[in-house]
């Protein structure tokens, strides 16, 4: 018999929140906007910076609302704060984390999970997802939209989840499958009126299409990702599962696994068919979302397909769900004890471990230089770019980096800029006196110019080039490199 703080749901009315969580969330909050404006990091330099430029420049070119691989929700909600600077979109992600947070605490209430509020501790103490505030992703935004979905089914108001989840494909495509578990789950447990909700977000922006690009279905025939690209290549299949301590560290990790395993095994009990509608609700929308998100990146990325390149950072979307999960785990092994005063002990210990972990120094734990320092090729940009305008504001500049269009100040959607492939052209050949900044990255990798095409290439001229170690602290690994050219002809 499973002690009762075990159990998913009880009857009896919730208890009001507690002054814990208030404060908690608050302190938490408050850290993570201080951490803004200290930070000199951005998470990456590549989609961080494009996605805070879909936004950054969306009122000047509309399009960008509408846009397959920037996501419209992501944009409409970066849109006016990054008018003010990428620090200001910082901002809104820690509004974002500590919603999903919030979001987490009122799922672990639902649920009658014991001390509901370390959900909020455990979002933010996922060092993945801490990190990733300070950047301009779209990894928040689905957290929160998938939060307060499965969040709302749990209070039993459906429909209301139904409509806002709808909106998840358009934070992140992987939206799309886990739309496919809601509707099982509402399937399910009979809530038919709930269903049709589902489509109200498609329903939105294919209206919104049909001024746009005058095609209602727009979402899947300008989908940004092609089946398969062959620069992104392919991996292990067990890269997500094994990389998921990166994300939330250790200690969460093992908390994870043992709550994970306490729900299966409570779902293979023969009395779990006579469990009420919320054990499905938790069984399908928490554990099963998890599942289903991380198989589907585990099949992408084993297969190469999808655009998939085996960035973690994507498990950064489960997190507020993996909190739940951990809890579950802090319960099992608190349940074990024989006296309140004992459980009491076993919590207070994991909780310890969960937070001191996070300054272990461990790979998976934090790292100021490494998380919250400037990036290599950031600082060399800077230092390109300086140079670049020195010279004078050339007529026409070439870059793949995103990065380059902050210290250049250049619209990267506008006349004045075009990428990498600018470099072949042949029916709209580049102005003389256009500055090509080449990077050993995005250069390569996407706009398909090596160094040697542009150094073999008479039209081009050589004119700065730099290299820096990508680690500091370990100067003989992999550097980063720019050089910058002048068309001369």
């Amino acid at each position: 018999m499973l002690p009762s703080e075990l159990s998913p749901a009880s009857a009896g009315p919730l208890p009001a929140p507690d002054r814990r969580a208030y404060g908690l969330l608050l302190a938490l909050f408050l850290l993570s906007v201080l951490m803004c404006f200290i930070t000199e990091g951005t998470y990456d330099s590549g989609d961080s910076i494009n996605h805070y430029l879909y936004a950054r420049y969306a009122f000047t070119h509309p399009i960008n609302f509408l846009e397959s691989w920037s996501k419209p929700l992501v944009v409409e909600l970066m849109a006016v704060p990054a008018q003010l600077g990428l620090r200001a979109v910082m901002v809104l992600q820690c509004v974002l984390v500590a919603a999903s947070a919030w979001l987490a605490y009122g799922a672990a209430r639902s649920l009658r999970l014991p001390w509901p509020w370390l959900a909020i501790l455990f979002c933010y103490a996922s060092p993945d997802f801490f990190r990733i505030q300070f950047s301009g992703l779209t990894e928040p935004t689905f957290a929160f939209v998938l939060m307060a979905g499965v969040a709302l089914v749990l209070q039993g108001r459906a429909s209301l989840g139904a409509a806002v989840v709808s909106f998840l494909p358009f934070a992140r495509s992987e939206g799309f499958i886990l739309l496919g578990v809601f509707v099982l789950c509402l399937a399910l447990s009979k809530n038919w009126r709930a269903l049709p909700w589902l489509g109200l977000g498609f329903v939105v922006y294919g209206v919104a299409g049909l001024f746009v690009y005058q095609d209602f279905l727009w979402v899947f025939t300008r989908n940004a990702y092609p089946t398969r690209n062959e620069s992104y290549g392919h991996g292990q299949w067990a890269h997500f599962i094994l990389s998921l301590p990166s994300t939330i560290g250790w200690v969460l990790y093992g908390l994870f696994w043992i709550g994970g395993l306490r729900m299966l095994w409570e779902w293979m009990k023969p009395a779990a068919r006579l469990r009420p509608q919320q054990f499905t609700a938790e069984l399908l929308l928490v554990y099963g979302s998890v599942v289903v998100f991380i198989g589907a990146h585990t099949i992408f990325w084993t297969f190469g397909i999808f655009g998939s390149f085996g960035l973690t950072r994507v498990l950064c979307c489960v997190v507020p769900l993996v909190s739940l999960i951990a809890l579950r785990g802090v319960a099992t092994l608190a349940g074990l004890a024989r006296t309140e005063q004992v459980r009491h002990r076993v919590r207070v210990v994991l909780t310890a471990g969960v937070i001191v972990f996070l300054a272990s120094g461990a790979r998976a734990a934090l790292r100021w230089e490494r998380d919250f320092g400037r990036a290599s090729d950031q600082i060399l940009a800077d230092e390109a770019a300086r140079w670049a305008l020195s010279q004078g504001r050339p007529p026409h500049v070439v870059f793949q980096h995103p990065y380059f269009a902050l210290p250049l100040q250049v619209d990267p959607f506008g006349p004045q800029h075009s990428l990498m492939s600018a470099v072949h052209e042949k029916s709209w050949p580049l102005p003389v006196g256009t500055l090509v900044l080449w990077d050993e990255w995005y250069a390569v990798l996407e706009g398909k110019v090596p160094l040697e095409v542009l150094r073999q290439d008479p039209q081009y001229r050589l004119r700065w080039q730099r290299a820096m170690p990508r680690n500091r602290r370990k100067p003989t690994a992999d550097s980063v490199r720019i050089a910058i050219f002048e068309k001369i002809r």
